[in-house]
């Protein structure tokens, strides 16, 4: 690992008040309108509080704006919700709430009238500024010469099993600037999560967002206090959830607790007597929600300051789904005693927290030396903590699209993850290929994941399923049953075809609208996928990817003769026998389902030699010399037929281009000459898990610089443009995808144009952070700046957020790890013994 430098967890990212507005409020990215569907405005976040499969969502403001649970994205968008979650202060007789949201600035109909007097003042906008440093968030706020700083700690990075315990820490320090002595009362309430009444917002969609309010009925709020530990546990008669507030004793720390206070009577209900203790502790009444809170008083003296700690507890033991069934979660595992285990995760928080804090800020500092150790960044402290800041942003996935996470009683684990929220498929095999998250964080459970991948190239279901518009639309099936004589002569393949055909590999592990996620059973029907040429060779990529970076070869040896059947399968589909599969013609073939191509096109071809080349590696691993003679067989001929689609050539502008075009079929001559950013996507992939590249330098540098020059928009470099710069006719095509630009990033910085990376990654980062999308990335927008209907400018807008292919952002390290050997050994081959150390020494603790 490089050698240390000065790092500060500020330096990431912190922004004053008035930025924060400008981010999240001025600048804010909306939602394109694709004309048949509207994807959801999803709630801005600065932090996750819990664990994956259980996690809060922190707004920009420090309030509560959504709940994650077990696939479930359910909306908190009750005011008495999120502003039952803000801490306050009383300094004196002075109180100040801890958010710069101001309650009573719109009043909805079911928000009370003159909502602003149930809460307390809100602080000033210019006295607030905040610290994204992804696990960790810090709030700080200025109240005259009081200092307040607000630091969520998060147990992700704990290297241990608190990593998947739902608790977290909130630290509160309070530095007093003045001359005198300060006595402070601090007071966390929060709203109970426990039993929301939930409701599905589009169930037309295939979602998985729901709206929800507050539970008005069956509340069960107890105090207790173990062995230093005070708090309330808020749970329910109708669930075995339950969420705990609870704190530490501390010297010179007096503590109340509020077990029942009415959100929509807060400032009444949270009322301070002079020591600090709450005025009155009602009972709860039926048809009202509540909330519970915690007060602790304490004296500052001048110039010093003084910390205290609040633990935050999801004990909710059982993942539910829509089908009924139910997963207990892998933590519940880890108590005896049931009843005492909510109070145990928050004396297990209390007690670990400062370690996580510890591990997490030496893990965000591994990474920035990394990087500013690196050629490309040596002297550019601001460019290598911009790249820092994109790469910690990606731990957001975890925390919020974990959708299960079990353990057997072999001790095997199993997760699952969402696509996203609006398209709630399950770990699409197109979309995690991109990402090494889930190697670097869990690879047992990415090891489990890839296995499901390799299991249903063998899996058959000849039963018929509608796809397309017949699969998402009522009308159309009807359409069917009233009208067939208008589908005499018409292919069936996108209307009616069989489940799954064997050979073919699998879109996804299933959806979450359809049933539990660990049925794998693949339930993508947008489009029929079992013709689709891209997923076996990114399947062949990514086993070679795991073996060589966890070294296990037992699982390359028990699933060999599956890869080999699969190779077999996916050259059946390569009709005009030129060597490169090609799928069925005008169809789509690929992740990229808004774009249809004919003959070989650049981004499949290369695809399907890169995952030649993995097949070549793993026959050599395991010996096999037939097989690497009959798979070097095929690769040649693709090879050869990959020729056809390069062109040198100047446009109208008189601009040189050197590049592969987008698609050409040998029978009739026809071309698309577009510059798609992705036909390098293979040669990424295969050069960070340290394999030679497929493609001679030269050439990949000649297309690098044409993808520079051509496809650049406002928002980033475009999926595709025409050889003239121009915008093409598909949709998804004239989008700038956060992933294609990574992945560019890292190719220009490879193969030396470090300028014109940094240039990329400036663009993902006014994306990612000055259109307030922090841990939301999206995962396609816009390309440049639009005014929709009902809007008054143009501006900027995303087709689908909260995505985890933008995870490739990390494997710029990978990379940079990889020319480092490169350099050493003289070799373009990097060995599996030397990159599987590479994430445990990334991700250790401190030294």
């Amino acid at each position: 690992m490089p050698k240390s430098t000065a790092f500060d967890v500020r330096d990431i990212y912190t922004i004053a008040g008035p930025q924060i507005a400008a981010i999240y409020e001025q600048n804010k990215m909306a939602v394109h309108f694709q004309g048949m569907s509207k994807t959801l405005q999803f709630p801005q976040t600065v932090a996750l509080q819990g664990a994956p499969t259980c996690s809060i969502g922190i707004s920009p403001y420090g309030l509560y704006n959504r709940l994650n649970d077990a696939g479930r994205l359910i909306m908190l968008n009750q005011k008495a919700v999120q502003f039952g979650s803000a801490p306050f202060v009383r300094i004196g007789d002075k109180h100040a709430m801890l958010t710069q949201a101001k309650p009573g600035i719109s009043e909805l109909p079911d928000d009370i009238p003159a909502v602003g007097n149930y809460y307390h003042p809100p602080i000033d906008v210019k006295d607030v500024s905040l610290t994204i440093a992804t696990p960790s968030l810090e709030m700080v706020f200025k109240i005259g010469k009081v200092q307040v700083i607000r630091r969520l700690i998060s147990p992700l990075l704990s290297g241990n099993e608190q990593t998947l315990m739902p608790i977290g820490v909130e630290e509160y320090e309070v530095h007093n600037a003045l001359n005198e002595t300060q006595k402070i009362t601090l007071v966390i309430p929060r709203p109970s999560l426990v039993n929301l009444q939930e409701k599905e917002l589009k169930p037309t969609d295939q979602d998985s967002v729901y709206i929800s309010s507050a539970a008005v009925h069956g509340q069960v709020h107890e105090v207790f206090e173990s062995e230093g530990v005070r708090g309330i546990v808020m749970g329910s008669t109708e669930t075995a959830n339950r969420m705990v507030l609870a704190v530490g004793e501390a010297p010179g720390v007096s503590v109340d607790t509020q077990p029942y206070f009415c959100l929509n009577r807060l400032r009444q209900d949270l009322l301070l007597n002079d020591d600090g203790g709450f005025y009155e502790k009602r009972p709860p009444v039926l048809r009202s929600d509540y909330g519970s809170a915690i007060s602790l008083t304490f004296t500052v003296e001048p110039k010093t300051s003084q910390k205290v700690a609040l633990a935050v507890v999801l004990d909710f033991p059982e993942q539910v789904y829509i089908d009924g069934t139910k997963f207990e979660r892998k933590y519940v595992k880890n108590f005896k005693n049931q009843a005492s285990r909510a109070m145990e995760l928050a004396r297990i928080a209390l007690d670990n927290y400062p370690q996580w804090w510890n591990r997490t800020v030496a893990i965000q500092k591994r990474i920035f030396d990394s990087i500013q150790s690196s050629a490309s960044y040596k002297g550019d402290r601001a460019g290598a903590l911009r790249l820092t800041r994109l790469i910690l942003n990606e731990l957001h996935f975890p925390l919020s699209n974990a959708i299960v996470w079990v353990e057997d009683d072999k001790g095997n684990e199993r997760a699952r993850f969402l696509e996203c929220f609006d398209y709630a498929y399950i770990d699409p095999s197109d979309v995690d290929w991109y990402s090494m998250v889930l190697l670097m964080l869990f690879p047992r459970v990415e090891i489990d994941l890839c296995q499901g991948f390799i299991d249903s190239i063998l899996a058959e279901d000849p039963t018929p399923r509608w796809y397309h518009h017949h699969a998402s639309f009522t009308e159309a099936r009807k359409h069917y049953e009233e009208h067939p004589e208008e589908y005499e002569g018409v292919s069936m393949m996108q209307i009616r075809d069989a489940c799954k055909t064997k050979g073919s590999v699998a879109h996804d592990l299933g959806a979450m609208p359809k049933g539990h996620p660990l049925r794998n059973v693949s339930d993508y029907a947008w489009y029929n996928n079992n013709y689709w040429v891209d997923l076996f060779p990114k399947l062949m990529m990514r086993v070679l990817r795991n073996v060589k970076f966890t070294g296990d070869i037992e699982f390359l040896k028990q699933n060999w003769e599956t890869l080999k059947f699969g190779l077999d399968a996916l050259l059946k589909l390569d009709f005009d026998n030129d060597g490169l599969p090609e799928g069925y013609p005008e169809d789509v073939k690929n992740t990229f389902d808004n774009l249809v191509l004919f003959g070989a096109d650049a981004y499949d071809a290369t695809q399907f030699l890169g995952g030649c080349q993995a097949m070549i590696r793993m026959a050599q691993m395991l010996k096999d010399k037939r097989g690497v003679a009959h798979v070097k067989e095929v690769f040649d001929k693709g090879w050869n037929s990959l020729e056809k689609l390069w062109r040198e050539t100047k446009n109208k502008k008189g601009g040189k281009l050197e590049y592969y075009i987008t698609c050409f079929d040998p029978k009739t001559g026809n071309a698309n000459t577009d510059v798609w950013t992705n036909q390098l996507d293979a040669l990424w992939y295969l050069l960070s898990i340290g394999e030679e590249p497929f493609i001679p330098d030269d050439r990949a540098r000649k297309i690098l610089k044409t993808i520079y020059q051509n496809n650049r928009a406002f928002m980033g470099w475009a999926m595709c443009k025409t050889e003239n710069g121009q915008p093409v006719e598909s949709d998804q095509g004239k989008d700038v995808y956060t992933t294609s630009n990574y992945v560019f990033a890292q190719l220009l910085d490879y193969y030396g144009m470090v300028k014109e990376s940094k240039e990329v990654y400036k663009h993902m980062d006014r994306v990612v952070f000055g259109y307030g999308n922090s841990m939301v990335t999206p995962d396609n927008l816009r390309a440049e700046l639009e005014q929709e209907m009902g809007e008054s400018a143009p501006g900027p807008h995303y087709i689908v957020a909260a995505y985890p292919r933008p995870g490739a952002v990390w494997t710029h390290l990978v990379l940079n790890r990889v020319k480092e050997l490169q350099a050493r050994t003289k070799c373009k081959t990097v060995a599996s013994q030397d990159l599987m150390p590479f994430f445990s020494e990334l991700l250790a603790g401190p030294e």
